[in-house]
C-alpha cells in the first residue's frame, strides 16, 4: 500500500510539471519589471543578476515564542536569462521553512542544537515562459553536517498568470536521501503561493503547501497555512513579513494543538 501511496505522490508531483509551453524569448519571464509589479516578475533573475534573500524566522509556537529565532541567507546569480544558480539555507519549502534554518542565533536552551548545521546548492534553467513561466528546480540539500545528511531534490518552479494582478506560484519537489538513509527519508515538498498585486509596489501573498517524509506520508505529512506582505522600496530593495501556522491542516501530532505550532517570519530582498 504504501508502494503505490509513493507511486501516486511522485506521480501527481511530476505531472504537475506539465505547464502549457510557449516560445517566448527567455527575457519575456525575467525581464519582468523589478521592484514594483512583483506579480509579473518570472520565476528567476535575467543574465548579470545578483541576489541576495534574507530570512529572519522566529518561532511563535505555544511555550516556544522566540524558541528558536533564526537568519537564513540565500544567494542567487544568474549566469544567462536561463541558468540561474544558488546557495541556500531556507530549505525545501522556501521563506515557508520552519525557524532553526541557517543561522541558529538563540543557543542550546532555546531550540538551537548548532549555530549553523544546514546549506544547500541551488540550480534553476528556464524552460518555457510568457502566461506559463517554468523551470527545471534541482537543489542539493545537507540538513546536517555530522553525521553529513543529504538530499538531492528533484523538481520544477511554475508561475501561472491568472490576470495582470493575480498569479499561481508552485515549486514542488521531491528529496532523495543520498546519505544516512536509515534516518533520512526521501519526502515531498510542495510550497504554493496564490499572489495578488495590491498595488503598484504592495504584494500580497497567499501560502500554503504541503509537504512528509515518503515512508511514512500518513503520519508525518504538514500543511502550512499563512499570509505574506511584501513590500517594494526601490528597484533594488524589498521587505516582507509572513505570519504562518505551520501544520494547521496537515497530521496532527498526539497532544498538539493544530493553531499551536506558528511563526513569523521578516524578508529582505536585494537586487543588483
Amino acid at each position: 500500500m504504501m508502494n503505490v501511496t509513493r507511486a501516486c505522490l511522485i506521480g501527481g508531483v511530476i505531472g504537475s510539471f506539465a505547464a502549457p509551453a510557449e516560445a517566448d524569448d527567455a527575457g519575456d519571464a525575467s525581464r519582468a519589471p523589478d521592484g514594483q509589479y512583483a506579480v509579473m516578475r518570472g520565476v528567476q533573475g535575467p543574465a548579470g543578476m545578483v541576489a541576495a534573500r534574507i530570512l529572519l524566522d522566529i518561532n511563535l509556537s505555544a511555550d516556544q515564542a522566540g524558541k528558536p529565532i533564526s537568519l537564513a541567507p540565500d544567494l542567487y546569480y544568474s549566469a544567462t536569462d536561463r541558468l540561474q544558480l544558488g546557495i541556500v539555507h531556507d530549505g525545501p519549502m522556501g521563506w515557508q521553512a520552519r525557524p532553526g534554518l541557517g543561522l541558529c542565533l538563540t543557543g542550546t536552551d532555546s531550540g538551537c542544537p548548532h549555530v549553523y548545521d544546514n546549506v544547500g546548492l541551488d540550480v534553476m534553467y528556464g524552460v518555457s515562459f510568457g502566461q506559463y513561466r517554468l523551470s527545471t528546480h534541482s537543489s542539493l540539500f545537507v540538513s546536517h553536517f555530522d553525521p553529513l545528511t543529504m538530499s538531492l531534490a528533484l523538481g520544477a518552479t511554475a508561475k501561472t498568470m491568472l490576470s495582470r494582478k493575480v498569479a499561481l506560484l508552485l515549486d514542488p519537489k521531491i528529496a532523495i536521501a543520498v546519505t544516512e538513509r536509515d534516518t533520512n527519508d526521501d519526502a515531498l515538498y510542495i510550497p504554493a503561493e496564490l499572489q495578488f498585486q495590491l498595488g503598484a509596489s504592495t504584494t500580497l501573498k497567499l501560502l500554503t503547501g504541503l509537504s512528509g517524509g515518503l515512508s511514512t506520508f500518513g503520519d508525518s505529512y504538514e500543511i502550512p497555512v499563512g499570509v505574506g506582505l511584501l513590500q517594494n522600496l526601490t528597484t533594488h530593495f524589498d521587505i516582507a513579513v509572513r505570519l504562518s501556522f505551520d501544520n494547521l491542516l496537515g497530521h496532527e501530532e498526539m497532544g498538539v494543538g493544530r493553531a499551536d505550532i506558528r511563526s513569523l517570519a521578516l524578508l529582505v530582498n536585494i537586487r543588483s
